[in-house]
């Protein structure tokens, strides 16, 4: 979360200084001023917002504030504050610097003591209400720089007065300028305050008056005023220390969140390592899977090779059993034949030894009767 920075303002009708929240503070190096603008969070119409541009100065690192005296000076605050608003609602700052545009750098106004100002005493706006925080963001984030010294001699608006003592005489303050929308007014209708070369003035002159009364009653008056001084002194050294104890507090945050990012970051090695190692491990056993299964896949290969030429083999071996199967029924059809003619021949070789026999008889019989047919 973003932590606004504020400045103590003492508005008319109100009992008690207010806060106002520091929009942002920039710098013209044409005029060699600074420029400071601050909100009170005054609703002026719906969807809009009133602000106020004072005067800013600086002197050996001590900050003034005031109200812009001169016309063209304001002009030209008015005019930078417009190239702001139009930078802060775009999200783009113009590139390089035209005839209509207005050198200016952010000033850098961390750390720095802001004195309490007067809202009357500042010339103020009314710009968008979406406008307010995207100029204090960017106020923020862009670049700045340290402010301009000033060369005049700078003197502190500090007044004593008294009841007794009569002011001294002056032109009367008009009427703050009405609010304009990014325009400045033609005139604008304030007297430059009237500052005397010491800021005691009005304290040597009450010395000079001859009623003690009105001396004691002055060195009263500066008896509150440096009362109400210690007072805010009390408090800022309390809100210094406040300060400070946040930030020694910021300071052991940081070194906690420091010394859990160097644990988060030692961890996130390890884990890196492992799963490096294991990515690795993973790797490698992928790597033998990869050869196991070429290897499965080889001898898948052979087996199926060798399971194609087995049932050629048996095909063969089948057709050759069917063979020899046939011959055998071939064969024994074959012996089956023989033996039945065995049987015959056997039947037969009696009968043809008879034959043979009675043939021979019959052929010794004729030669023995007749011998002469037996000579031819």
């Amino acid at each position: 979360m973003m932590l606004l920075r504020t400045l103590v303002l003492a508005h008319s009708g109100a009992d008690a200084p207010i806060n106002g929240a520091l929009l942002c503070g920039f710098a013209v190096p044409q005029i060699s001023s600074n420029f400071l603008v601050y909100s009170l969070d005054e609703d002026a119409e719906p969807g809009s917002s009133r602000v106020y541009i004072a005067a800013l100065r600086k002197k050996l690192e001590r900050y003034y504030l005031g109200g812009v005296d001169v016309q063209a000076d304001l002009q030209l605050a008015m005019q930078v504050f417009k190239q702001i608003l139009t930078w802060a609602a775009s999200g783009v700052k113009a590139s390089g610097v035209t005839d209509t545009q207005i050198p200016y750098h952010f000033v850098d106004l961390k750390g720095c003591k802001l004195p309490p100002a007067r809202p009357e005493d500042h010339h103020s706006l009314i710009i968008k209400k979406a406008l307010v925080m995207k100029v204090i963001t960017l106020g923020t984030s862009a670049p700045a720089s340290p402010a301009i010294e000033s060369s005049a001699v700078v003197v502190p608006s500090i007044r004593f007065s008294s009841q007794m003592v009569s002011p001294p005489q002056a032109a009367s303050r008009p009427e703050p300028p009405q609010p304009a929308m990014l325009e400045p007014p033609a005139e604008v209708p304030r007297t430059p305050l009237p500052l005397s070369e010491s800021p005691f003035e009005t304290l040597g002159a009450s010395i000079e008056a001859p009623s003690l009364f009105e001396v004691d009653s002055t060195l009263t008056s500066l008896a509150r005023v440096a009362q109400e001084l210690t007072q805010q002194k009390m408090v800022a050294l309390k809100k210094e220390a406040a300060l400070e104890q946040w930030q020694v507090q910021l300071q052991q945050g940081q070194a906690e969140l420091e010394q859990k990012r160097q644990e988060l970051a030692s961890r996130t090695q390890e884990n890196e390592t492992a799963l490096q190692m294991r990515t690795q491990a993973l790797e490698n056993r992928e790597g033998r899977l990869a050869s196991a299964s070429a290897v499965y896949q080889q001898a898948q290969q052979q087996m199926d090779e060798r399971a194609d030429a087995l049932e050629k083999r048996v095909a063969q071996v089948h057709a050759q059993e069917l063979v020899v199967h046939r011959k055998g029924e071939q064969l024994a059809a074959m012996l089956l034949q023989f033996s039945g003619l065995r049987q015959r021949m056997q039947v037969m070789l009696p009968e043809l030894d008879q034959v043979v026999g009675d043939f021979d008889s019959t052929e010794r019989a004729q030669s023995m009767v007749d011998p002469h047919s037996m000579s031819t």
